[in-house]
């Protein structure tokens, strides 16, 4: 067992350190989605329909085994606890990844699939943390309305109270919520973190900056000063004390990801050359893969490729595209892409370690 996992900690420092190895890969197991959300960037995907030509469980199965070692896997969507497989597709990545750290972002519409899936993959991947992120963008009928979802709010409720206590079964959960901010939520969002504070124990709370393609545009139109004053309370409030392994780290990964954010939004500065397309790829449910959410410039499909992840990106074209990343100073508000640059930029090190030191023993 300890020259296991001796192995996969090697592995996971092959991940990091290796310049040509992904680390972070962002998954869309499907575009299917039951809700319409107002600020959905993904909104012409899921509008394709409800039989998409989605990869299959083997299909997903040979990209897994030739990607190699992953610091963090993202499995995403549309709602990704629709896709019946998706302990499957969770189990095979740990297996052939050494995933390490899982994110499954969620409506949390679907509380019985949600637990049947923790009390599956949890016991079975014991070294592997999963961290379980409810979408909670209002309180009442404010979330029910920008979620195009009559009810969803009680079933944020319901999921929570049939969720929230494996967590004293598995210390590999984390059981966050996330908030979009735009300029329709900007003036409630503090009163809503406040509100999941008081009545909620998640380990973390979070805001998303609302980017890319949405279906109203003037949703973008924000204000820096209700975006530092959110983020300000977040600093504030009380956060769990996790089990996951360097729980420190990432939380600092995330605070200086926040300040990029403000300085590349806000003030378009240039804070870091841009990973995304070398250490984060995105793979879409037909599999597409691009360097980030935000960028469209496709860099092929597993399809084509045999799903060979490596032999794709080796392609002379994606080596030009990643060069334009960095030459280009390209920059966004992508939450995911800012993270992986502060992982993987040694710029960042210094105000990420004190934030570490920050974070530890918080609560």
């Amino acid at each position: 067992m300890a020259l296991g996992r001796y192995r996969s900690l090697a592995k996971l420092g092959r991940s990091y350190l290796s310049p040509s190895q992904v680390g972070y890969m962002i998954l869309y197991v499907t575009n299917r989605c039951n809700f319409r959300c107002e600020f959905c960037f993904y909104y012409a995907e899921i509008e394709k329909g409800q039989k998409p030509n989605e990869l299959t469980l083997q299909e997903l199965e040979r990209l897994s085994q030739s990607t190699g070692p992953l610091v963090q896997l993202s499995l995403t969507g549309g709602e990704p606890f629709l896709r019946r497989d998706l302990d499957e597709i969770y189990s095979m990545f740990i297996r052939n990844c050494q995933a390490r750290y899982i994110t499954i972002p969620t409506n949390a519409s679907l509380p019985d699939k949600m637990v049947r899936f923790l009390e599956t993959v949890l016991p079975r991947h014991p070294d592997s943390y999963l961290r379980l992120t409810f979408s909670v963008d209002g309180i009442e009928d404010d979330h029910d309305t920008a979620r195009s979802m009559p009810g969803s709010f009680e079933k944020i409720r319901q999921s929570y109270a049939a969720v929230s206590p494996l967590r004293k079964r598995f210390p590999n959960l984390v059981l966050d919520a996330n908030s979009v901010f735009t300029s329709r939520s900007e003036d409630k969002l503090q009163d809503t973190l406040r509100y999941l504070a008081e009545n909620f124990e998640f380990d973390n709370l979070s805001v998303t900056y609302a980017r890319g393609d949405i279906r109203d545009p003037s949703l973008l139109a924000s204000s820096e000063e209700r975006y530092i004053q959110v983020n300000d309370y977040l600093e504030s409030v009380r956060r769990g004390k996790e089990g996951r392994f360097l729980y420190p780290l990432w939380r600092a990964v995330r605070d200086v990801s926040r300040e990029n954010l403000i300085r590349t939004v806000f003030h378009d500065e240039f804070v870091t050359p841009c990973v995304a397309g070398r250490k984060l790829v995105v793979v879409g449910e037909t599999g597409e893969v691009y360097p980030c959410e935000i960028l469209d410039r496709p860099m092929g499909n597993l399809r084509d490729h045999d799903f060979n992840l490596p032999q794709l990106m080796a392609k002379s074209e994606n080596a030009e595209l990643r060069r334009w990343i960095v030459e280009s100073q390209c920059k966004c508000s992508f939450e995911c892409a800012l993270g992986a640059n502060v992982v993987w930029n040694k710029s960042t090190y210094p105000r990420m370690l004190r934030s570490a030191i920050r974070n530890i023993g918080k609560d």
